[in-house]
């Protein structure tokens, strides 16, 4: 086998200066929500869990959908002080809202469209259609009384 061996600085130089301008476009080609499945996502939210229509959240697995982002968001509680938020767009139909499937207790979202389910841990797809994205993530924050969702 052949190989060119590369002997001047200038070269060598080259290629680094290469590799360091293509390194940038592999990382931001990687398969993340944002640059592959493109799920639009709104403005997060404030929520008192000890309020009425947010009291399932006071318990650990409980969660609610709020009309707030793109076509909702669902949240649940994960443990004593950690909570998850996620869009309830379909990746795969934006148009289209996920809900929480009555089969799973709320512990699956399911796309009516294309039959797409969703875990509600991390978001992850276990079935369907949009199988190769995972649901949009807000950020959440808990200061003992209120979850605060922001992009």
């Amino acid at each position: 086998m052949y190989r060119k061996k590369i002997n001047s600085r200038s070269e060598r130089h080259s290629l680094a200066l290469l590799a360091l301008l293509a390194l940038p476009a592999l990382l931001f080609a990687s398969c993340t929500p944002d640059s592959v499945c493109n799920t639009p996502f709104g403005d997060g939210a404030s929520i008192d869990i000890y309020q009425p229509d947010f009291n399932a959240l006071a318990n650990i697995g409980g969660s609610v959908t709020i009309n707030r982002g793109y076509k909702g968001i669902f949240v649940r509680r994960v443990s004593y002080t950690d909570f998850v938020a996620f869009e309830c767009a379909c990746p795969n139909d934006h148009e289209v809202r996920l809900v929480p499937d009555p089969d799973w207790g709320g512990a699956v979202l399911s796309c009516s469209a294309c039959g797409s389910l969703y875990e509600t841990e991390y978001g992850q797809p276990l079935e369907g259609a949009a199988s190769g994205c995972p649901l949009y993530e807000y950020s959440t924050r808990f200061d003992g009384y209120t979850v605060e969702i922001y992009p």
